[in-house]
């Protein structure tokens, strides 16, 4: 066995090198258990600890020895089988234990342990040969320290220093001593504990003379004095700035002494001279230490801070003589980013105080601002120059190896500095204060905005027309801005106050005006320079202001709409790059700089607020028709054809991988659309939602991040795409569903494979373990909405089987549902590892999904699960009576019953809870048939939801209950128009407010229909067409409804009689089985059918009609009111909204929103909710978005089924006729004021990862639609320009 490096003299210099790196450590020690503690952690606390040659011999070795035996280790395990991700750090232990015990390393131990042993007893004999010379004999130790009497205990004795031997060091210093004596008294000064100098009464005397040697020209001397300095830094004292001011004092005196001559900043800085390399060592020493005194000086008296601080910028101060380097300039070669004042400015204990000295010192800020003015000012006639420099210094880094600085150099050194000095001030508060500033050699004073539009000027450069090449320089001048910008930018505070006026926008987004200006000479920007706009661009779209201002300017006022702003340039450039629309240019741009600015409008358009903004530029179908172009591209790229050579090889496969990074680049934008309602349906309107969603998949297996500036995933995203019928199918081809299903599957029961376990799996406790949590959310995301659940169950039975093996993962959601919710025979149960777990987590999945009446109502109509848990918990009887045994399956089942059998808002159900109550007890009793017990029913008489005849309301009723509005309704022969419905308005708002109570019942009844034949009366309101009934009353009886509707029917009618708005249920069963098939035959008429591989848009509406259960409803049961109501709500736009079956395959729609699938109140309503909630409520949006859930999904949830299950019936027929009478707006503003009145709950359901399970299941307490109508009011002041346009244009293209 070779020993190469770790045997003989090799092994022997090494380990005396090792030995010399403790002295520092040993002297520290107080004791020698403290330095042996101290030298056995020397890995953990010395960063140069792998860098000594001893140890990398070591590891050389280990790595050349052991590789081998680990490699072999873990082939033999991975080739055994899966490895669990939990059991890693058992197999670790495994395998180390192995390796340590091997024959190999064994011997290599030994013979180790015997040639260290050899060299440490040679040195141990030569210990004053090997060491003597470095170090100070025992005898001088001796005789310059001694015990103090009375201070010694068991760890050792404490020692002082010898004051009459620092003072014969400090008379050896001075400069009448020879140069041999000065020597050597440096030599012993070095060899002296740091910190027993600083108390002594020769400090003062010993800091003059240090100074001085420091100024010696003899370079042996400065060597020591260097010396001197660096171990005085080490050593973490509060006496340490005493050697800082000290050396700050000898800096100084070599630009302010006359006999120190320096060079002209002209005729450059060569290195290579003696004094003006002991100058540049100096500062970097000085630097180093600056850099890390921040770590530790908030520890000492603050005068420690102060003294630092103090003497670093009166070295700064000093003034250039006669055109001479100054100590900035050698600061800034040391340190060009500035990284000193960037720490100083980062704590707030050093930041004031910093600050504050700064405002004696500002000539410092002064001259840094002067150069950085200058300097962007003369950027016309010194562009080559710039280029010219920045490769130079790019070449060799700074203060590293270099030899010669030329002036040029130096001048642009200083300006990175003062560049990056200069961006930490505006970045802060209290630094922002220097603005505006009176430069003493110019007229007038500078105020931030000069400053920044002087350095934006230095990134878009259009007075430089040199080449076009891309700048690949660390040190290029507007690579440099463009990161203090981007800085800037991501401060939103500062970035308000400094950055967002239009006058620094305008000249920024000039590279791309000159592109779209057709009077330009033709020549266009660089690449590098449209780069950096857009970088810059980029992190100011990533926050709310910074987007706000792109949209709308330096007003910020969102309620204007101006197409001056930047968003709207950018658009229109990225729009006819796309295109290829440009006006005539030297060179177009290239698709690296088309996708830049296409990713700044992406992150404006996948917000409601830019999408708006953008929506006029077609922005989707642009980037559609470029995908398509790009995909046609790739495709005769990918074809393999024969080349000549291997560089015409390269150069093709280059080529190739850019069209398809450009058509990746695309897709992937177009991708964004869908975080938004609306933007779904752009997205579905340029047909490439299935290519988008595969997209999609694919990042999503490879676990990669949405982009570089987006903070979450793609659960936000995936969520809106799942709330449509086309975005669920093409989650379903592109196999995300069967991803999500086995991920749901492998975290439940098993995966499809084994795994080897070296650690028992953990017993979970909670009735969703917490490994399974994540997903039962995501698949609950995606089941929220009834388009998805009907696009994927509609038609499909259950895949029963009579034998279901261990290994056997469901695959679709029927099957799912199979395999953990009808659990309807033995082989089902005996087929799950863990049967109560999963089985409630299947319960749970279906309590969600059953939230959604229409999905209730589907599943039930298909798969009978009703009876199946009723025939579960009938099992659970004990024998010979009739109780259930309470266990969490036998709850959670008597939740979904209760819940799915009684209907009503929060106090009109009472839904049992899904755990014990006190003393263990269950407090409800559990029922294996119906109906269900009286318990969960509460008594509704006396309330205001009982019945009431309109005669008797208006004839009997005491003259006191008369209201203006009931009188205002009985009046006849009033012409009705547009100031009747004002002033109805009024009146209804009135009595709203003030007596909510009375705003019912028959009053409501009247208003509804005197309403609505105003309404149709009005053109603006009556956007439809009034048709007549073609039916024939055969027609009507012979209309054969789905099981869905038949069972929505007696859900509707079960509510009624609860209710008491209805009496007899046999006739009003007939009645609404009348009035649902008669508007079915009445719309169908309004129908057009379309070639859809969307089961959802087959045929008439999928859903029940709950509308026309709630009119029915409304009017107590009698059908020709309700018939008459709703023929003539059919005309009015807000039909199209309040009626979701309205607006199925409608011919009223465009061709375009009709072949979509996507109903408009997803659309247009929850996409407005989503718009007003962006700039109303950001914090509770924020906390959906980071849920993975949207907005608009429960909204659709609640708007769709008509609020019922989450409001009281009074507030149900307020928001009906609110929405009828006030306007459809009101629609969205309802659905935003119940968010606002969850808010709180929201943000604390988002942090227990319960969101989408809160909302959908419990109903919304406490909200009053009467209460609510001041809010509601202000928001109507607001958006109502916006929201009332956008959802009244629904028959335009």
């Amino acid at each position: 066995m070779t020993m190469r490096g770790l045997e003989g003299q090799v092994l022997l210099n090494s380990l005396r090198h090792l030995i010399f790196s403790f002295e520092p450590y040993i002297r520290e020690a107080g004791s020698a258990e403290q330095a042996e503690e101290m030298l056995l952690h020397l890995e953990e606390n010395d960063e140069n600890f792998h860098k000594h040659e001893l140890v990398k011999n070591l590891k050389r070795k280990l790595d050349e020895l052991l590789s081998p035996l680990i490699d072999e280790e873990l082939e033999k395990y991975s080739t055994a089988g899966h490895i669990d991700s939990g059991s890693q750090e058992t197999l670790v232990n495994r395998i180390t234990k192995t390796v340590t015990q091997s024959k190999q390393f064994t011997d290599l131990m030994k013979k180790l342990k015997k040639n260290i042993d050899d060299a440490v007893i040679q040195l141990m004999n030569n210990f004053e040969t090997e060491f003597g010379s470095e170090h100070i004999s025992q005898e001088r130790w001796n005789h310059t320290r001694k015990p103090i009497p009375g201070l010694e205990d068991e760890e050792g004795s404490v020692m002082v220093f010898d004051t009459n031997y620092l003072k014969t060091i400090t008379d050896n210093l001075t400069k009448t001593k020879n140069l041999t004596t000065r020597q050597d008294a440096m030599q012993k000064l070095n060899k002296i504990i740091t910190g027993d100098i600083f108390s002594n009464d020769h400090w003062a005397q010993l800091k003059k003379n240090l100074t001085d040697v420091m100024g010696d020209p003899d370079e042996e001397l400065t060597n020591l004095s260097l010396k001197f300095l660096a171990k005085s830094y080490s050593c973490t004292s509060h006496h340490t700035c005493e050697v800082y001011v000290a050396h700050v004092e000898f800096l100084r005196r070599q630009f302010t002494s006359k006999d120190v001559s320096l060079p002209a900043i002209k005729n450059g800085l060569n290195c290579a001279q003696p004094h003006h390399d002991k100058l540049i060592r100096a500062f970097y020493l000085m630097n180093q230490f600056q850099q890390e005194t921040t770590n530790y000086w908030v520890r000492y008296p603050t005068m420690y801070m102060e003294k630092v601080i103090e003497s670093m910028l009166g070295l700064l101060s000093v003034p250039a003589f006669h055109g001479r380097l100054t100590p900035l300039h050698f600061i800034a070669i040391v340190d060009p980013r500035a990284k000193w004042f960037n720490k100083w400015m980062h704590g707030n204990y050093s930041r004031n105080e910093l600050i504050r000295a700064l405002e004696d010192y500002r000539i410092i800020i002064e001259q840094a601002l002067k150069h950085c003015l200058d300097f962007s000012a003369s950027r016309k006639v010194q562009g080559n120059m710039m280029e010219d420099v920045t490769d130079a210094m790019s070449k060799v880094a700074m203060a590293d190896g270099r030899t010669y600085f030329t002036g040029a150099e130096l001048e642009y050194a200083y300006f990175i500095h003062s560049l990056f000095f200069l961006s930490r001030l505006l970045a802060l508060k209290n630094g922002r204060k220097f603005f505006p500033m009176k430069l003493r050699d110019k007229q007038g004073t500078v105020h931030m905005n000069q400053l920044l539009k002087a350095l934006v000027l230095l990134v878009v450069d259009p007075g430089v027309t040199t080449s076009h090449r891309p700048s690949t320089s660390q040190y290029d001048a507007a690579a440099l801005v463009t990161e203090v910008l981007k800085e800037l930018y991501n401060n939103e505070q500062a970035c308000m106050l400094c950055l967002c006026r239009d006058d620094i926008m305008s000249t920024l987004l000039s590279p791309i005006a000159q592109f779209l200006d057709d009077s330009s000479d033709g020549i266009s920007p660089s690449e590098s320079t449209l780069l950096h706009v857009a970088d810059i661009l980029c992190v100011l779209a990533t926050t709310t202001r910074g987007r706000r201002y792109l949209m709308y300017g330096e007003s910020l006022n969102i309620y204007s709409r101006t197409k001056s702003s930047a968003a709207h340039l950018i658009a229109e450039f990225t729009k006819k790059a796309l295109l290829k629309d440009l006006p005539q240019v030297s060179e177009p741009p290239s698709p690296t700089v088309i996708g830049a600015y296409l990713y700044v409008c992406r992150q404006l358009y996948n917000t409601c607020e830019g999408l708006l903004v953008l929506y006029p530029y077609d922005l989707h179908t642009c980037v559609a028709q470029a995908w398509r172009e790009a995909s046609q591209a790739a495709e005769r790229a990918a074809t393999p054809t024969p080349s000549d050579s291997r560089a015409e090889d390269s150069s093709k496969s280059i080529k190739d991988y850019n069209i398809l990074f450009w058509e990746d680049t695309l897709r992937d934008n177009l991708l964004n659309f869908a975080s938004t309602a609306k933007g779904i349906l752009l997205l579905q309107q340029t047909g490439a939602m299935n290519e988008c969603v595969t997209y999609m998949y694919q990042r999503y297996e490879k676990k990669l991040q949405v982009s570089k500036c987006e903070k979450f995933g793609y659960g936000y995203m995936l969520t809106q795409v799942a709330a449509t019928a086309p975005g669920m199918m093409a989650l379903q081809n592109t196999g995300y569903i069967a991803a999500l299903l086995l991920e749901l599957w492998s975290s439940l029961e098993c995966g499809p494979e084994d795994a080897v376990l070296f650690l028992p799996t953990h017993w979970p406790t909670d009735s969703i373990d917490r490994a399974a949590m994540k997903h039962f959310t995501r698949m609950v995301n995606v089941l929220s909405a009834f388009p998805a659940v009907y696009e994927v169950l509609k038609g499909q039975t259950l895949p029963t089987k009579d034998h279901y093996t261990f290994r056997e993962v469901p695959d679709t959601i029927p099957a799912l549902l199979d395999r953990l919710v009808i659990l309807d025979n033995p082989e089902k149960i005996h087929s799950l590892f863990h049967f109560e777990q999963s089985h409630c987590l299947g319960l749970k999945l279906l309590s969600v999904m059953v939230s959604c009446l229409d999905s209730y109502l589907l599943l039930q109509s298909q798969y009978k699960f009703e009876k199946v848990l009723l025939n579960a918990q009938a099992q659970c009887k004990t024998d010979g009576r009739d109780g259930i045994i309470v266990d969490m399956l036998s709850v959670e089942r008597n939740y979904i019953l209760v819940r799915c059998h009684l209907l009503g808002g929060p106090t009109e159900r009472i839904l049992p809870p899904r755990s014990l109550g006190k003393d263990s007890l269950y407090p409800f009793p559990l029922f294996s048939s119906f109906p269900v017990p009286r318990e969960y029913t509460p008594n509704l008489t006396g309330r205001s939801t009982i019945k009431q005849d309109p005669v008797a309301v208006i004839m009997y009723c005491p003259i006191e209950e008369e209201t203006e509005l009931t009188k205002f309704l009985a009046t006849k022969g009033e012409k009705r128009g547009s100031a009747w419905l004002d002033k109805c308005r009024i009146l209804f708002a009135k009595m709203l407010t003030t007596k909510p109570d009375q705003t019912k019942g028959a009053v409501l009844q009247q208003l509804l229909e005197e309403g609505v034949t105003t309404l149709t009366q009005i053109q603006s309101e009556a956007i439809f067409p009034q048709l007549e009934f073609s039916g024939s009353d055969s027609a009507v009886k012979h209309f054969k409804l789905s099981p869905l509707q038949e069972l929505g029917i007696e859900t509707a009618i079960r509510y009624g009689k609860h209710l008491k708005v209805i009496n007899s249920s046999s006739d009003a069963k007939d009645s609404l089985t009348h009035l649902i098939k008669q508007t079915a035959i009445f719309l169908r008429q309004q129908q057009k059918s379309t070639k859809t591989p969307l089961s959802y848009m087959e045929g008439q509406y999928p859903g029940f009609d709950w509308l026309v259960a709630t009119v029915f409803l409304v009017f107590h049961g009698n059908r020709d009111r309700a018939w008459t109501f709703l023929h003539h709500l059919s005309s009015l736009g807000c039909s199209a909204y309040l009626w979701p079956a309205r607006m199925h395959a409608s011919v009223h729609l465009p061709a375009a929103l009709l072949s979509s699938g996507i109903h408009p109140v997803f659309s247009s309503t929850a996409h407005n909710v989503e718009l007003i909630l962006q700039i109303e409520e950001p914090i509770t949006l924020s906390a959906f978005k980071m849920s993975g859930f949207t907005p608009a999904q429960i909204c659709v949830h609640w708007l769709k089924q008509c609020w019922w299950n989450y409001l009281d019936w009074a507030n149900i027929v307020q928001y009906l006729a609110l929405v009828m009478v006030m306007g459809v707006d009101y629609q969205v503003y309802v659905c935003v004021a119940a968010i606002r009145h969850l808010r709180q709950l929201i943000v604390q359901h988002h942090q227990t990862q319960d969101l989408v399970v809160f909302l959908k299941e419990e109903p919304i307490r406490g909200f009053q639609v009467a209460e609510q109508l001041p809010y509601l009011k202000d928001l109507e002041k607001r958006h109502r320009k916006t929201v009332l346009s956008d959802m009244m244009n629904i028959t335009r293209p």
